[in-house]
């Protein structure tokens, strides 16, 4: 979920079919709908939203699905990081600019698994 549309097409060709399927929202409120109607391994939240909190969304994200994983992202986030995911519930924190493998290493982590998640097209991909 972000308010930066662009990020979408990154995260389709991080985690490519037939393995995943990516959902996009670009507010809080199209996030909780998807969580309504589809069960989801993790969510990655931006913590600026425009007028929304990305850690307040995630809070209400958990209450829809208590077993998902928040990962929180940020390019400006530093020093508020720990008491943001705190409060989302989050499993990590991702910093903007992020590469593919750094994303996809995370989601492995989160998961216990060492198999890639998908290959990048260049190392120098990052959003």
């Amino acid at each position: 979920m972000d308010d930066e549309t662009s990020i979408f097409d990154v995260f389709a060709l991080m985690f490519p079919a037939p393995g995943h399927v990516v959902a996009v929202a670009e507010n809080g409120a199209r996030a909780l709908q998807l969580a309504a109607e589809a069960r989801f391994d993790v969510a990655f939240v931006d913590c600026f939203l425009g007028i929304e909190s990305g850690p307040e969304v995630a809070e209400k994200l958990h209450a829809v699905q208590p077993k998902l994983h928040v990962v929180l992202m940020s390019g400006y986030l530093q020093e508020e990081r720990a008491a943001a995911m705190e409060k989302a519930d989050a499993r990590a924190f991702l910093m903007k600019p992020f590469s593919f493998e750094t994303a996809q290493t995370l989601v492995r982590r989160l998961f216990g698994t060492k198999k890639p998640v998908a290959k990048a097209k260049a190392a120098s991909e990052a959003v």
